[in-house]
Formats: C-alpha cells, structure tokens, sequence
C-alpha cells in the first residue's frame, strides 16, 4: 500500500537559518525513490515556501496550518477566514501595539516596507539574512517591521486564510476569549497562526488521504511544535523533533534527533521507509 510523510518546515526540514541538512535532502529523494509520497504541512504561507519545495522537489502541500491544501498544483480545500473577523483582529492589533500579518493564497499583507521588500529582490535578501542573523535580532527586525499593520486597500477583495500576531503566550488569551470562532496555533514564543476554527494540519491531511485514496494507517508526521500537534496525534504514527517542543514530544509515538543531527534521515531508517 501506498505510504505517505507529512513533514512540518521549521524546526523539522530547515533549521533555525533557514537551512536544509543535506541529510534531510538525502533522505527525501530517497523516500520517494521508494514510492512513499512526500508532503509539507507548514503554518507558512505558501510565498514562503516555494523554495523549500523546489530544493526538495516536492509537489504538494498544506499551508497555513489546513487553510489551503494543494495537490500538484490543484486545490483540494481552501477556508478563508471571514472579511468582518479580520477586520476586527486587525484594529485589536492596532488598539494592542502588536505586530500584524495576513496571509493570502498567493501573496502576504503587510505594511509598505514588507510589502515593497517581498516583491522585490529585497525579499530574497531578507530571507537569506535568516541563514546568518542571529534569532534575536532577526525578531527585533521583524517587530519593527510589522507593527504598522497593512493598508486596507492591499488585500481589499482577497481572501485572507492566516493572520499572524506579534504577541506573547500571555496576551494571546485575550485574543482567544475575543475570537471564538478562530483558532490560535503556535509555532515559536513570540508569534501565534491564527486561523478558522476546528481547522488544523489534521484537516488538511484527511482531505489529502480522501483524494488520494490512501488509508490513515500508512500516515507519518514529522514537527516540532504546537502547531503540529493535532498532526502527530491525526496520523498513525507522530515523530517529534530532538529540538520540539517537550508538548509535542509527549505526544509523539516516536522522537527523533534534531533537526541538525540528521533527525529526519534518523526518523525514516527507524520505520524502515528509507
């Protein structure tokens, strides 16, 4: 029977430069020399892993943690989040002084100096300055470069699947009880994904099987942190990162090395799909 790997992007195929282990390029050529079918589940928006799925030749994804799935250039589900909601997380986000980005299928919102950056060679520059800016400063930047929250006439009339929020573990709780109908999915301590509700990479991966026709009994997932539990607890058998999250080791049937100790290549030899 057909075999299938889910994998998470930070944290789990590129590192904290942005950086695939040549390990892990190895490894995915080779699991798919072996017929078992690769696929991104990221909370990016799919701008931001174009890339990536190049490098790894890897034709299929779920974005923004289930809102938009994508079969070889098909879309099997999409889930924009409501125009009104969005607006209104968007002036709590000004009223609050937190940072603010909306994801759209093909293009992200922001304020003019992102905006001018990511359609520009400017863009490929400042992903690059992630490979060799250390972690704390690179959120400084991005803090300062978020903050104006975008003009409304750049994503007027197009569908906003994620927004992504500049504030802490603690502020986040306030945002939980004001939106009810979202769905607040963390991947690092300084941002939160907030998406629809009852939507998870578990989402998009149940739509993945039925259209393919492949049986949850052979699911893998690769992650490494909160955004991916609800994956890892979805497919029959979860890996966690070394570096993970201790939460979603817990929930994990198996934990790997980190990420640049070879733990994707590590993680496959273990269930012999590679």
């Amino acid at each position: 029977m057909t075999k299938i790997v889910f994998f998470d992007i930070d944290g789990t195929l590129v590192n904290k430069r942005n950086t695939i282990p040549d390990s892990t390029k190895r490894a995915v050529k080779k699991l798919k020399e072996n017929g078992v079918i690769p696929v991104i589940a990221t909370g990016r928006a799919p701008l931001l892993i174009d890339d990536i799925r190049e490098e790894l030749a890897i034709d299929s994804y779920i974005a923004m943690n289930g809102q938009l799935v994508m079969h070889k250039g098909n879309v099997l589900f999409h889930n924009p989040i409501q125009t009104e909601t969005v607006d209104r997380l968007t002036d709590k986000a000004v009223n609050q002084k937190n940072g603010i980005i909306l994801c759209g299928a093909k293009d992200i919102y922001s304020n003019s100096i992102v905006s001018l950056a990511k359609r520009s060679s400017v863009w490929s520059i400042l992903k690059g300055l992630g490979k060799i800016v250390p972690g704390h400063l690179q959120l400084s930047l991005f803090k300062k470069l978020i903050r104006k929250p975008p003009n409304p006439k750049q994503y007027e009339g197009k569908s906003i699947y994620q927004v992504i929020l500049e504030t802490s573990m603690e502020e986040e709780t306030a945002y939980k009880d004001a939106f009810p109908e979202l769905h607040f999915a963390r991947s690092n301590h300084y941002t939160v994904d907030i998406i629809s509700a009852g939507i998870s990479k578990a989402t998009g991966i149940e739509v993945f099987l039925k259209e393919l026709g492949i049986s949850q009994a052979e699911t893998y997932g690769f992650g490494d942190s909160p955004n991916d539990l609800e994956m890892l607890e979805y497919v029959q058998t979860g890996v966690a990162m070394d570096n993970g999250w201790d939460s979603v080791k817990e929930v994990a049937d198996y934990v790997t090395a980190s990420v640049d100790e070879d733990g994707i290549e590590k993680g496959l030899r273990h269930f012999n799909l590679i």
